[in-house]
Order: C-alpha cells, then structure tokens, then sequence
C-alpha cells in the first residue's frame, strides 16, 4: 500500500489526474486497451472535471480505454442521483471514446437481471485473464464503506459473484456493485478521500484492527496488484504512521 498526500482537495485531483493519466499512457505502451472503472459519489466530480481539461484531453488517448462503473444506484439514467449520468455529463460527452466502450450498469431493468448481465459482459473481458482491470478508481464513505459494501451488509461475505445487487433501507434503493473477488484481481486499485469528516473512519480502516464487515474498506486488498490511497492533508490528519 502506498499513501499520496496532498495539502488540499485541489492538489489533490490534480495530482491524481496526473498519475492516471501516467499509468494510461505507460500501460499502453505494452498492450491494445487500457480497462478503467470509475467510482460514484461526489468526491471524483473534480477529477472528471481536470481529466477534460485542455491539460489531459491530448495526454490520454481514450479510443483505447474501455469504461466500467464500480457501482450504481438503481434509479434512472436521468436521475441526478445515477452514477453514470454524472460520468458522462462531467467526462463522457467530453471525450472521444466509442459508445461500445462505455460499459453502464442497466438500471431500466430488474436489479437481478442487470446484475446477470454485467457479470456476464465482465466474463467476456477477464474469463481467460490472471489480473482483471487496469485501473480501479474507488472512493469511501463516512462510515467506511466503498463501492456498495456498506457496513454489515450480508453480501460482503460474498466471494464468489462479481457482481451482486443490495438493497439499501436508509437510502430506499437497490444498488449494483462489483464485488471483492473481482476488484481485487485488478493491476492497480487507487482510493481518493478528501475532507476532515472522514479523518477518523479513514485512521480506522488504514491503522485499525481488521474488521471488514464493518469498515467494508478493509477488504479491498489486491492479491498481486498496487494499492495506492490518494489523500488530502484533512483526511490524513488522525493518521499515525505518517
């Protein structure tokens, strides 16, 4: 594991942006495509933003990248709580990169059916392969969870599935997401957490006892690949190993 730690949110993304875009152009050095999957929530709306600047839109050549989501809320696509409306509106429409290369998560069908259908697609992708994705962009909650693993949800013991479906009561929603056993086979694995609220949990899951059913965080550990956390100074502040 390593930790990226930066004086503010802005510092932040634009260091981040600069090292995805690295990794981007070095991975395709030696290979066709590159594989990336985007996290939700608030925290990457920033770094869509930068990646779509004049800065990046030369540096990362997205006809070869294949897009994936992390996780999405079951709602419409029009639905300002949607993960992927939120991608393509702040990175997506920005960018030149084949429609067949943009992989959602179907949320116009039952939640079972468009959880078969992605594992099914990712099956396509990583059936025959050591290592999955390139790239995994991931983000933490305040209570520590990522992707939709939230504390003491059943499905965290789940080891086999890629993807599986949780129904949420505090939040009334379905929600899709990948899971563990897939995540953690990616080549690189990189968390953005920003802000002072999330300090603690974020001392927890870094420097805590191993507790994944209740700091879901914990569990993505990848098996060969790098894990890399990318931090302002506000979320690292309650951290000892400094």
């Amino acid at each position: 594991m390593k930790l990226h730690i930066f004086k503010n949110k802005e510092e932040l993304t634009n260091k981040f942006a600069l090292w995805i875009s690295n990794v981007i152009s070095e991975t395709l050095k030696n290979q066709e495509y590159f594989t990336l999957v985007l996290s939700g929530g608030n925290t990457p709306k920033l770094l869509f933003k930068k990646l779509v600047s004049e800065e990046y839109l030369d540096k990362i050549n997205w006809k070869r990248i294949h897009i994936f989501w992390g996780d999405e809320r079951v709602v419409p696509f029009n639905d300002e709580r949607n993960n992927a409306r939120m991608a393509f509106e702040l990175l997506i429409d920005h960018i030149n990169i084949p429609a067949t290369q943009v992989h959602i998560i179907r949320t116009d069908i039952e939640p079972n059916f468009a959880v078969d259908q992605y594992r099914k697609m990712l099956h396509t992708f990583f059936d025959n392969t050591s290592r999955s994705f390139d790239l995994v962009l991931l983000g933490m909650g305040d209570d520590g969870h990522t992707l939709s693993l939230f504390p003491n949800a059943p499905i965290i013991a789940e080891h086999k599935r890629w993807v599986n479906t949780v129904f949420l009561k505090a939040q009334e929603m379905y929600r899709i997401t990948l899971m563990p056993v897939l995540v953690n086979r990616a080549s690189k694995i990189a968390f953005m957490v920003d802000g002072a609220k999330k300090s603690n949990i974020l001392q927890q899951v870094l420097e805590g006892d191993y507790n994944p059913s209740k700091l879901p965080s914990q569990i993505i550990k990848p098996i060969e690949g790098e894990l890399h956390w990318f931090l302002d100074e506000a979320a690292a502040k309650d951290l000892h190993t400094l």
